[in-house]
């Protein structure tokens, strides 16, 4: 069973990644979901139909599910023995602690390929600033870094966010092009590249581990288009808190939707079904009262 870890912070594009990676790769994957939250939402649009969707959530995979992953990892292996397993951990999860407990597991017969880790430049100088130690943590130990939510920026800010990336591992391979036009031979390398004996960079300790709260909420009840934008713009001035991540499933007019927000950035699309309306936030200082009333 070989390993493929996609990293990346909150709301970088780790899920759209899978899901285009499935699309390009005719065959079977499991994919372990790490949610954050204590409801999931991914999950839910990983509908790709060679895709075998497991979810842990309420926790971080890196330290305080360290057992329970590794027990999944296992039990995996010994129900279905894919041929591949894609993990997508927590948008705070420490790269080099997620290797070293797949390492612990000590089983022949499960091998990890090189990393990914995706970075949305829309928040990337925000992000580096305030959570530095996500950030060196995952660059020192990645294979590759795609950036992504490229369109509207010019070529030389997309070089200058290259560079800084550069600072921190000079030895890094960094995807500046969108990867959704790139053919299925670039999907298939991804995996066949073996992490090989990579030594961890490891300054990871349960100190610098990023701590947010978060907000889950099912039955939601926003029923307008106004409802909706009302409340994405009062997430990214700071009514609730300071809000890193919000995603939900919305039921406005009688047509489902799905929202994204990412730092001061957010975005709708419509879905075709959903099992029910629900929403989470993750951010720091949130008002958890007034949240409630959404």
């Amino acid at each position: 069973m070989r390993i493929l870890l996609v990293s990346g912070f909150l709301g970088a594009g780790k899920t759209t990644f899978i899901k285009e990676l499935a699309k390009n790769i005719n065959l079977e994957f499991v994919v372990l979901e790490n949610e954050y939250a204590d409801i999931g939402i991914d999950r839910d649009f990983l509908d790709e139909k060679n895709l075998n969707v497991w979810e842990m959530s309420e926790g971080c995979i890196c330290c305080s599910m360290k057992g329970d992953f590794k027990s999944s990892i296992k039990r995996i292996y010994s129900e279905i023995n894919p041929e591949y397993l894609i993990i997508e951990p927590t948008g705070v999860g420490m790269l080099s602690s997620i290797i070293e407990n797949i390492r612990e597991i000590n089983n022949n017969d499960i091998e990890i390929l090189s990393p990914l880790t995706l970075i949305d430049i829309t928040s990337f100088n925000e992000y580096l600033k305030t959570f530095n130690d996500f950030f060196y943590d995952n660059l020192k130990n990645t294979g590759k870094v795609i950036l992504t939510k490229l369109e509207s920026f010019n070529s030389f800010d997309v070089e200058s966010i290259k560079s800084e990336i550069l600072k921190t591992n000079s030895n890094l391979e960094i995807i500046t092009t969108d990867y959704r036009y790139f053919p299925k031979e670039w999907f298939g390398e991804i995996l066949n590249k073996n992490i090989d004996n990579k030594i961890i960079d490891k300054s990871f300790s349960l100190k610098t581990h990023i701590n947010l709260r978060t907000f889950s909420k099912e039955n939601v009840n926003l029923k307008t288009m106004d409802e909706l934008g009302l409340l994405l713009n009062r997430l990214v001035n700071g009514d609730f808190g300071k809000i890193y991540r919000a995603k939900g499933i919305v039921k406005i007019d009688g047509y489902w939707g799905k929202f994204n927000l990412v730092y001061k950035n957010f975005e709708m699309e419509p879905i075709t079904d959903a099992k029910g309306t629900k929403i989470v936030i993750i951010g720091n200082n949130l008002d958890i009262k007034n949240l409630k009333n959404i």
